[in-house]
């Protein structure tokens, strides 16, 4: 090792990297788990979809305000310290939920969950900047693939145990998991040493420049709005929209979610070459992320207005394309010097999770609003009409950047 914990190998690096690699996974497992858990959750505790949306947004909310001082912390302790802290916050976050008889007690352990969760992506994307900066947009995607896999993991597969355990027992394993890997990092895992740390008031003063760089503003608001409505729906709403306007029954749509986070995952990974060959080339990477996105647009389109036997492979085609717009993190990471990575990382994803906390739960409150009562299903038109509403920035955002761009 050198003197700030950067591997001398490849081999090496890519072993120390393994435990930022299942971080994103077993992340995505809460995150997914959960809309495969609502319908359960919903009779068992009584929730309506208001409710039923905050148990499932708290977890953003808590995720995004981290994401400032986890920044900070990054560039200050490095990925083993700060991961580690953040793991034990987030078993601590698993056995509250698990063990909760109220909704008090879900939105606790959510909370908690969040922020032991909120360095799943950026703590990876550090550790990437340390040791291997010259693959930052490769492993960035392969990152993000991996929470397609975690996704798969909390789809069929989940379904399956909660057929033969009580929910509780499944949520358990998972928490074992983090265990697991909460050992690995601390196996693996370099110590991140500085020869010289800045004051940390001077660290976030950094965020000034960050918020204030038009480098950063031309790309965000893709990322923002594009992630915001695919983590809210992925996560949550594309289950029951699956279960009310295309009437999907639970095992089906546990097993047809299956698919469709492993379309996540293949995109990403697919999107990782296709941004590595791009930079070989001299191309633009908006180039190709900009394709995806107006497709993605085209595919929300179908969904309002296409017929309801279209609603399955769409939302297959959707989460395939999402790639591209999470493409956007490491074009906007990439305008920063690496030792401002995890700043410019983490307050891009601040606004990414306050923003998926807006969507999910306002998708919950616009049906409630719609359909009143309703909680064992949804009515499809309700579903629509969110799903409509949830448009609307994407298209701004996409326009946003074109005047940008003009500009």
């Amino acid at each position: 090792m050198t003197d700030n914990g950067n591997p001398r190998g490849a081999v090496q690096s890519a072993v120390i990297l393994c435990p930022f690699l299942l971080y994103p996974a077993i992340d995505f497992v809460f995150r997914i788990g959960n809309g495969i858990l609502a319908p359960i959750l919903s009779l068992e505790f009584s929730l309506g979809p208001a409710e039923l949306g905050l148990v499932g947004s708290v977890f953003f909310i808590t995720f995004g305000l981290t994401q400032l001082p986890l920044g900070v912390a990054l560039d200050r302790w490095g990925p083993r310290r700060v991961v580690a802290t953040l793991l034990v916050i987030g078993i601590a976050g698993g056995l509250i939920f698990v063990t909760t008889d109220d909704l008090a007690g879900l939105v606790l352990g959510r909370a908690l969950l969040g922020i032991g969760m909120s360095g799943s992506l950026m703590a990876g994307i550090k550790a990437v900047s340390l040791w291997l900066p010259d693959r930052l947009p490769l492993v960035t995607s392969f990152l993000i693939g991996m929470t397609g896999l975690g996704g798969m993991l909390a789809t069929g597969p989940f379904a399956e145990l909660l057929r033969h355990f009580t929910w509780r027992g499944p949520v358990l394993g998972v928490i074992a998991a983090l265990c697991v890997l909460l050992v690995l990092l601390l196996v693996l895992a370099p110590a991140h040493r500085l020869r010289a740390r800045p004051r940390i008031a001077a660290q976030f003063a950094a965020y000034r420049e960050i918020f204030t760089s038009m480098r950063f503003w031309r790309a965000a608001p893709l990322t923002i709005t594009f992630v915001a409505v695919a983590s809210s729906y992925l996560s949550l709403w594309t289950p029951l929209w699956l279960r009310d306007v295309a009437g999907m029954d639970g095992t089906v749509r546990a097993w047809f979610m299956f698919g469709t986070l492993g379309m996540v995952a293949f995109g990403n990974f697919a999107f990782a070459g296709i941004a590595q060959w791009a930079r070989h080339q001299g191309i633009n990477p908006m180039a190709p992320i900009l394709i995806g996105i107006g497709l993605l647009l085209v595919s929300m389109a179908t969904l309002l207005l296409g017929p309801t036997g279209l609603a399955g492979p769409v939302w297959i085609l959707y989460a395939l394309l999402i790639s591209s717009a999470y493409a956007t993190y490491s074009v906007v990471i990439g305008n920063f010097p690496p030792e401002s990575a995890a700043r410019a990382s983490t307050a891009l994803n601040f606004l990414v999770f306050v923003a998926v906390f807006a969507s999910q739960w306002s998708v919950g409150a616009l049906i409630e609003w719609l359909a009143p009562g309703a909680v064992e299903s949804y009515a499809p038109a309700a579903h629509r009409a969110a799903l409509a509403i949830m448009l609307i920035p994407q298209v701004l955002a996409l326009v946003w950047y074109a005047l940008a761009r003009a500009r």
